[in-house]
């Protein structure tokens, strides 16, 4: 009779320790960051240095702008002025590879 339930309880904890591992790897995998709230007004382009898009997993797309000061503000990417930012940044990026000849 003991052993019955002492097999049961090993599989019980079997069961709910492979659960746990796995919801770990799928947190561990999961974006780093996703924004919730959005900017209400433009930033000014001059403070802006960066900018990452956040994961396909994430419910809202947006842009995430880094500043000089090293503060993130999610941005949505459907603004104009985000997209106007976007190619700016870009532009920048290529014009500072570009070797002089």
């Amino acid at each position: 009779m003991f052993t019955p339930r002492l097999a049961m309880l090993s599989v019980l904890v079997l069961v709910l320790s492979a659960i746990t591992f796995t919801e770990g790897l799928r947190m561990a995998s999961g974006p780093k960051k996703c924004c919730f709230t959005f900017a209400d007004r433009q930033i000014p382009r001059g403070r802006v240095v960066g900018y990452t898009k956040t994961s396909q997993q994430c419910s809202n797309p947006a842009i995430l702008f880094k500043t000089q000061a090293g503060r993130q503000v999610c941005a949505r990417s459907s603004d104009r002025w985000v997209k106007d930012y976007i190619n700016f940044l870009d532009s920048k990026k290529s014009g500072e590879q570009t070797p002089l000849l």
